[in-house]
């Protein structure tokens, strides 16, 4: 009786970071603290009060997760972040006023450190944007509860979930980007005169069909070899094959 008595005054006092030691008879109960690790402080922005009220209640579900505000357009989700100095924020992009990305680019500059995860109806229309912007993640709107929490972790550790409708589209445009880059280091007619070598055209043949000069032509090809760092024609092809040039 007394011992239910102590634990329960001790739990009401302390909540439930409390542990409480066993009571013996004539002795008096010692209450001995238990640390709870940090929740990640949440900041939700969306202009539909209905979106806002759906994921606090959401988030308030999980215990390692603490809504520390709302803002309903860009310029107030600047005005909250740096007066509540959130770890996450939860940003829609399309709303009156200023916008999530402008909004995004805005907070960053003022707090580098806090995370951002986009949670929108659009889907690819403005990934890159947002992620050139600053943010953390990108998910859209029909995730469900658990993807949308699981998110939030990870952008409080420093990692970038993205929605995986999105992958494969973010996947193919940076290996574009990847070869477009590498095909930069030769210049238009440089590619179209080490594709006609790999096809087995000479220089004088390659001379007729790009309506340039023999000498042209070598001159380009010493250029090509210089570039790639290779040593004739037949290594230059093979090199640029390997780096997907041609």
């Amino acid at each position: 009786m007394v011992l239910a008595h102590a634990t329960m005054s001790a739990d009401r006092l302390f909540g439930e970071n409390v542990m409480t030691s066993v009571l013996l008879p004539g002795t008096v109960p010692e209450v001995i603290m238990t640390e709870r690790p940090p929740s990640i402080r949440v900041l939700i922005v969306d202009d539909h009060h209905v979106v806002r009220e759906g994921l606090r209640r959401m988030l308030e579900m999980e215990n390692g997760i603490q809504v520390i505000g709302e803002a309903r357009s860009g310029e107030e989700a600047i005005a909250k972040a740096v007066s509540l100095s959130p770890d996450v924020i939860v940003m829609d992009l399309k709303m009156p006023g200023m916008d999530g990305i402008t909004a995004t680019r805005e907070i960053k500059e003022r707090l580098p450190n806090v995370g951002i995860l986009v949670l929108t109806l659009y889907a690819e229309d403005f990934v890159k944007q947002a992620v050139e912007a600053g943010v953390s993640g990108y998910l859209l709107k029909d995730s469900d509860c658990e993807q949308i929490t699981q998110a939030i972790y990870q952008v409080y550790k420093g990692l970038c979930p993205i929605a995986p409708s999105l992958t494969r589209d973010l996947v193919m445009e940076y290996a574009e980007l990847s070869r477009s880059s590498r095909a930069s280091i030769l210049t238009k007619r440089q590619l179209e005169i080490l594709r006609l070598i790999a096809e087995g055209e000479s220089g004088k043949e390659i001379g007729n069909l790009l309506f340039i000069s023999t000498s042209t032509v070598k001159r380009e090809i010493r250029q090509i070899l210089s570039k790639l760092k290779v040593n004739d024609r037949a290594q230059a092809v093979s090199e640029a094959i390997k780096r997907r040039l041609i």
